[in-house]
């Protein structure tokens, strides 16, 4: 009976498969495949474009500083680590400051002193010209005599030579006073500019010497592309700097952004080569930012650019709308008689907003997928609901 009642289980799955099987069959024959795509496509071009030579460089600072004390003094305080980003002012470090206050108590003390004898001056000197005023008067008059008002004469100038020193004193007290602030301020050294600290020359509890370096910062915001290029394409390059021209370049730390890719104008090109490697030096503006507007490149990124060499060939493009990454690489969906099929493509540079790739499926006039391929597969069927250009028709639905 227990047999009986196994054989009866066993058959039941079976029947349970096979109907799920024949259901599936009916509804392929329904016609259950892929839902047709609704897309925009564009033609493949075949374009003769000036051909460019890839070079590699990297991202550097505009700023790269080695803080140093402009006084000597022993290290007491250090606030940042190698890694830590500073603001603009921020604190780096302090120097032991107790003698500079005590000079620049002593400084104020002197500009005081300097202050008050320049006012007793002016107090004799004003009592002189009264006493010298009378006397004038008295001689006017007949009342007084000639050696009196030489006396008073000649003490108004020796008072007046005396107001004049005691002048001059309280300048250069003032004058040893800022001298005095200026380095109780240099005690503390900070951040010039706003950026990252990369490493540190002193520790707390060294003695640092007029001159001697703390730490070295790179600026994050100040940030440019280098790149060497060889001497045969030289005046490719300084003709795309002299019209404007953009560098296409490839940051591979940038991935998740623009897929690395980002385009930069030509700053200046270093008019003497390497002696030993004979390559020129290129700076290069280059920007990448998030929506946050946070700079998303850092001092030391390596990058590929690509540069023109002068040299114009053949090359097919496509619309850098029609690339797709995937994991494998990077692809193109293409219409097949109305069904969509994958392309395989190597970018080689871009051309405004259209891409030189390289790939062994795709020709001339073909239709690739520039909308709408974003959750494609192969074999899918298309409704080509407009073209780039006007002149591009094709496909079917």
């Amino acid at each position: 009976m227990l047999m009986m009642e196994l054989g009866m289980s066993v058959l039941n799955r079976i029947l349970a498969v096979g109907l799920v099987g024949l259901m599936s069959g009916i509804a392929s024959g329904q016609g259950g495949g892929p839902p047709p795509a609704n897309v925009v496509v564009d033609a493949v071009r075949v374009e003769q474009l000036v051909q460019r030579r890839v070079v590699t460089g990297e991202i550097r600072s505009r700023l790269h500083s080695e803080l140093a004390a402009q006084v000597e003094g022993l290290l007491v305080a250090m606030m940042v680590e190698q890694g830590d980003v500073v603001a603009r002012g921020q604190v780096i470090a302090r120097l032991d400051d107790v003698r500079a206050k005590i000079e620049f108590d002593r400084a104020m003390a002197a500009v005081d002193f300097a202050a008050a004898v320049m006012m007793e001056r002016e107090a004799e000197l004003e009592i002189a010209r009264r006493d010298l005023g009378r006397l004038e008067e008295l001689e006017r008059l007949g009342s007084s005599g000639v050696s009196q008002l030489d006396e008073a004469k000649t003490l108004v100038a020796s008072r007046g030579a005396l107001m004049a020193q005691a002048k001059a004193e309280l300048v250069s007290a003032k004058g040893e006073l800022r001298l005095r602030e200026r380095e109780l301020a240099d005690m503390t050294i900070v951040a010039p500019f706003a950026g990252r600290v990369v490493s540190k020359q002193s520790e707390v509890g060294q003695w640092v010497g007029r001159g001697d370096g703390v730490v070295t910062m790179v600026s994050l915001d100040e940030l440019e592309a280098w790149v060497d290029i060889p001497e045969d394409v030289y005046a490719a390059v300084q003709k795309t700097q002299e019209s404007g021209g953009k560098i296409e370049m490839a940051i591979p730390a940038l991935n998740g952004f623009n897929g690395g890719r980002v385009y930069g104008e030509i700053l200046a090109i270093l008019p003497n080569a390497d002696s030993l490697s004979r390559l020129f030096g290129v700076r290069i503006g280059v920007s990448a930012k998030d929506d946050d507007g946070k700079n998303l490149l850092r001092p030391g990124m390596s990058l590929s650019a690509w540069v023109p060499t002068g040299t114009p060939g053949d090359f097919v493009t496509v619309s850098k709308d029609a690339i797709v990454r995937t994991a494998t690489g990077e692809i193109v969906y293409y219409s097949n008689d109305g069904v969509s099929a994958i392309a395989p493509v190597t970018r080689l540079f871009g051309v405004g907003d259209r891409v030189a790739v390289r790939s062994m499926a795709l020709r001339d006039g073909m239709l690739v997928v520039v909308d709408g391929n974003e959750r494609m597969f192969p074999g899918q069927p298309l409704i080509i609901q407009g073209a780039v250009r006007d002149d591009v028709v094709g496909g079917g639905e």
